[in-house]
């Protein structure tokens, strides 16, 4: 049952720019649902972990938070994703523990079981119409021998929804930034893009915001020369449909009138391999979501003057 984190690194690295690794898996419900591999740690046996039982409720009093686990001389959240997603009954039977990191905190939780990991063309995910705060988007996959559409979690939002951004944005005042320029951020999470909103007005420079890859380079694709030299840096989360922040660093550091603009990525997926992929692609800096301290610092460190 247990995947080693050194095996899910080395998926990472065969990631093509326009290909998402998606681990598939079923909750009590039969659903089909999905989160990025590069998030994950760990997946391991449900009954190697005694949970650390937790009184605390979140915002929304649905107990999310259950408690915490011991996972490598470390004790980590244990969060229930069916509370989350408003599926949990007492009877649910759960197999299988994922341990996985997304803005640099580590977190758990418990499905009914694995179904496989896919490779997923970016072009194929769907915006969803259910629940778009919970669930970023949906693609259709072959799952034993039947086409099942599949759900993927935007599970940054839970964890924002369990401990909460106002600490973070405390961190962001007297932020003000000097530069005439303009900031292009691409950014498909609802949640990701609340929190950009309050640094980026807190450091008063103009930014621009899209909701995936393909919005931001058709916008630079239909830029005049003028128009680019007010471009003085591009953000780019990876995780995107349509086009994927691979896609968007690929174009712009190939492209003779825009590879002079730095790019930043902004992304939950911080293994190493992404991060070396990344660089080699051309990206001058790299920042974990949720650290808006080290946000504000790659802005004045990379934005052109």
């Amino acid at each position: 049952m247990s995947a080693s984190r050194e095996r899910l690194d080395e998926m990472t690295k065969t990631h093509l720019s326009n290909v998402m690794q998606i681990m598939v898996f079923q909750l009590n419900d039969g659903v089909y649902y999905g989160i990025n591999v590069s998030k994950i740690r760990s997946i391991e046996d449900f009954r190697r972990f005694t949970l650390i039982k937790n009184n605390i409720k979140n915002d929304v009093d649905k107990e999310i938070l259950e408690g915490y686990i011991e996972y490598q001389k470390k004790v980590i959240p244990f969060l229930n994703i069916e509370k989350w997603l408003g599926l949990y009954k007492k009877n649910n039977e759960y197999k299988v523990t994922i341990i996985a990191e997304f803005n640099k905190r580590t977190i758990s939780f418990s499905i009914y079981d694995i179904d496989n990991i896919y490779n997923v063309s970016v072009e194929k995910l769907q915006t969803s119409g259910i629940n778009q705060d919970i669930i970023t988007y949906s693609t259709l996959l072959n799952i034993n021998n039947s086409e099942e559409t599949c759900l993927i979690l935007d599970v940054e939002e839970l964890v924002v929804e369990v401990f909460g951004v106002e600490k973070l944005i405390e961190k962001t005042q007297d932020s003000k930034l000097e530069s005439n320029k303009i900031i292009l951020i691409a950014e498909d999470s609802k949640s990701a893009r609340f929190i950009i909103d309050d640094i980026m007005e807190k450091t008063e420079i103009e930014y621009k915001m899209f909701e995936d890859g393909e919005r931001i380079i058709n916008y630079l694709e239909s830029l005049e020369n003028e128009d680019i030299d007010k471009i003085g840096l591009i953000i780019t989360d990876l995780e995107m449909p349509h086009k994927d922040g691979y896609q968007v660093l690929a174009f712009v550091t190939k492209n003779n009138k825009l590879k002079h603009i730095p790019i930043i990525v902004n992304s939950s997926m911080s293994n190493s391999g992404v991060i070396r992929k990344v660089e080699q692609l051309g990206a001058v800096g790299f920042v974990g979501k949720t650290d808006p301290e080290k946000f504000i610092n790659q802005i004045e460190e990379h934005i052109l003057k």
